[in-house]
């Protein structure tokens, strides 16, 4: 790993207390997810809004998220590269009137004893509630900290454009104590960081202080 590396949440800490957090996320994720489901649950006709993605919905976002969630790596590949359906044939039955109910499932399976979440499962939790609340105006809240964890996942498996980007700079997070990257420095939200790496949006936009990016919205 590179030495930029050393800059990203949890790369360069004491192993032996982050051994359990770095191997299990479902904790954090099933704590997203039940928030995914009081939005949902309140209101029920964002289902068929669009999210960053423009012409996916919200419905087939939380698809997407509830096919990937759990899912083996050989699956993912499978489904990247067109060898398996997505949403998976199972996810795609599920009436748009139930989805919110079945994200409920899975976040008390996740938050019940033997729950288990990988980082990866934390990251599909974690962009589906930061499109909601970049593309919705939904006030999801999802702790800065836990973007720089996801944050570190999209790092290691960016491709382009994302790539190039992030070894030509750095990426500051104003609101957490964590950068990504390396070259000239660019401050901005951590949420903008994670939707940019995951493909959400462009480049991030520059925000000196946490004052100044409340001021822009």
């Amino acid at each position: 790993m590179s030495d930029w590396a050393r800059f990203l949440p949890l790369s360069n800490r004491d192993r032996a207390g982050d051994a359990a957090a770095n191997r299990d996320w479902s904790s954090a994720a099933a704590a997203v997810l039940h928030s995914v489901t009081s939005v949902l649950d309140a209101q029920p006709e964002l289902l068929t809004a669009p999210t960053l993605r423009g012409t996916v919905t919200t419905s087939a976002a939380v698809r997407d998220m509830l096919t990937e969630l759990g899912a083996p790596w050989w699956v993912r590949w499978a489904q990247a590269a067109g060898a398996a359906p997505s949403p998976s044939v199972a996810v795609a039955s599920i009436a748009d009137a139930a989805l919110a109910s079945v994200v409920r499932m899975r976040a008390n399976e996740l938050s019940a004893p033997g729950g288990r979440a990988s980082i990866r499962d934390l990251g599909a939790v974690v962009v589906l509630a930061l499109d909601l609340n970049a593309a919705q105006r939904r006030g999801i809240a999802v702790d800065p900290f836990l973007c720089g964890a996801v944050a570190l996942d999209l790092t290691l498996r960016a491709r382009q454009p994302q790539r190039s980007i992030i070894t030509a700079r750095t990426f500051i997070a104003v609101d957490s104590d964590w950068q990504v990257g390396r070259g000239p420095q660019l401050r901005t939200s951590a949420a903008a960081v994670v939707l940019f790496l995951a493909g959400r949006s462009g480049l991030p936009a520059e925000h000196e202080t946490l004052g100044s990016e409340a001021a822009d919205e």
